[in-house]
């Protein structure tokens, strides 16, 4: 089961090439077989010790309490240990360059360990059985750490120093963890095709250009925990599968990416924490499934939220905290929420809510914030609350019926536009500020047409104007200025 063995001449004679102009010292080859039969009170023990320049180890252990330690120190060396029994122990150690070892355990209680330095590591540990544990621990370049258990109760740590080193993790069983640290740049690790339950994956990464992902996973009541501090890192969550998952995500620095393509199921968890400028979280394949909670939180500018849901009950929240930054959400379902908050300059805030009883909402503070609202449905609220300068609001509400809409804007140079059409909709718009407009009749937008509509218009201020349209019957509109220039035009029909 020494998934490596194939490479072993190919690399070796790759290894002959790189140093064909030198003189090697003679290779090494150690092979143990061991196995135990009935009456022995204790299990077999192997040790290999090696030095030199190309040395190979192959240690096949069967039954009982086996002990396996492999120690080399080479330019080239290769550890192969294939053990089958109950409660083995493995531990490789390589140091110097160019490593490979490859672990096989089979039985209960096992536990490997691999530590290897210096250039172009492989590692690979492959168990099957209860209660084992895997230990990996890479420094150098271009290292890869690979492991796959199968059964309960394994825990899988890994760890890389260096740059450009892989490390993967996949499970097939119950109660299965993975731990991943790395440190350099161009790092890759991540939990991959995973079937069963209460599944965990901690990664931490510091660096340039890292990469974390959780890919294929099938299940309930996993958890995947991931941290990023450097430049131009990115956490990708793609084909997941299941109720009470959670994903969670911290990103700091600069260039960042948060990306979910897509995360099916009930009852999932997704949060994502970004600190930084030129960020960007995208959910664009949406959340199916029902009673889904997403949690976006971005500080810094130029950052970019994108989310998408489908089905129902589903919570989105989005904050961001600086300028220039754009955040969309898209709703498709029933009894949906959505919140966005930014604070700060020239941000954008979109949200499309097709869906009954759908809540919508949007905080600004700041100077030349954009809000727009489309809303299709029944009983959706739609909440957009603007406090600042030159801040503007877009409404549009095609075969919107018995919406509540709710505008307030704070602030000087406030704009509202709004179209909304359909019977018993409820438009309240406040704005507290000077030179505010609700334009309408050949000035564009403000047409709330249907039947049972109520539209209030509150202006306080200087320089306001409302001109208006309301189209259908039982509608009622009120409107409210108080200050200089105010000037209120109504036309029902």
């Amino acid at each position: 089961m020494c998934s490596f063995k194939y490479r072993k001449h190919l690399l070796s004679l790759a290894i002959g090439l790189a140093f064909s102009g030198s003189v090697l010292a003679a290779g090494n080859e150690a092979t143990i077989t061991q196995t135990s039969a009935a009456g022995v009170a204790a299990g077999n023990t192997a040790t290999v010790t090696q030095t030199g320049d190309i040395n190979v180890a192959e240690v096949t252990q069967d039954d009982e309490l086996n002990v396996t330690t492999v120690t080399q120190d080479a330019v080239w060396a290769e550890a192969y240990v294939d053990s089958a029994g109950v409660n083995n122990q493995v531990t490789v150690t390589q140091s110097d360059d160019w490593h490979i070892a490859s672990v096989s355990a089979e039985g209960n209680d096992n536990t490997a360990s691999v530590i290897q330095t210096d250039f172009l590591n492989v590692a690979d540990v492959e168990m099957s059985g209860d209660a084992n544990s895997v230990a990996i621990e890479q420094h150098g370049q271009l290292n890869e750490a690979t492991a796959l258990t199968y059964g309960d109760n394994n825990s899988v740590s890994q760890s890389q120093f260096g740059s450009s080193n892989w490390s993967e993790g996949s499970f097939v069983g119950n109660n299965n963890s993975l731990e991943s640290t790395q440190e350099g740049s161009g790092q890759e690790s991540g939990l991959m095709d995973v079937y069963g339950n209460n599944n965990a994956m901690e990664v931490e990464q510091y660096g340039v250009s890292n990469v974390g992902g959780v890919v294929g996973v099938t299940g309930d009541d996993n958890t995947a925990y991931i941290y990023q501090e450097g430049t131009s890192n990115v956490f990708i969550a793609r084909d997941l599968s299941g109720t009470n998952n959670m994903l969670d995500a911290y990103q700091s620095g600069v260039s960042n990416q948060f990306l979910l393509q897509p995360v099916s199921g009930d009852d999932n968890v997704v949060l994502a924490d970004q600190r930084g400028d030129y960020n960007t979280i995208e959910a664009g394949y949406g959340l199916p499934g029902d009673d889904n909670y997403v949690d976006i939180q971005q500080r810094g500018d130029d950052n970019y939220s994108y989310v998408e849901v489908g089905e129902d009950h589903h919570d989105v929240v989005i904050n961001q905290l600086g300028d220039q930054n754009q955040a969309e959400a898209l709703t498709y379902g029933d009894s949906n929420s959505v919140k966005i908050t930014s604070r700060g300059d020239m941000n954008l805030a979109s949200v499309y809510a097709d869906g009954v009883e759908v809540d919508a909402e949007v905080i600004q503070e700041g100077t030349d914030n954009w809000a727009i609202m489309d809303v299709s449905g029944e009983f959706t609220t739609v909440d957009v609350d603007q406090d600042g300068t030159s801040n503007t609001t877009y409404i549009y509400g095609d075969r919107a019926q018995n919406d509540t809409i709710a505008v307030a804007q704070t602030g000087d140079l406030n704009m509202v536009d709004l179209l909304v059409s359909s019977s018993q909709n409820v438009v309240d718009i406040a704005q507290n500020g000077n030179t505010n407009t609700v334009v309408g009749l050949d000035g564009g937008a403000f047409a709330v047409t249907g039947t049972g509509g109520d539209v209030s218009i509150t202006q306080t201020g200087n320089g306001n104007m409302v001109m208006g349209a309301q189209g259908g019957a039982s509608n009622i509109m009120t409107i409210t200025q108080s200050g200089d220039m105010n000037t209120a035009t109504i036309s029902q029909n």
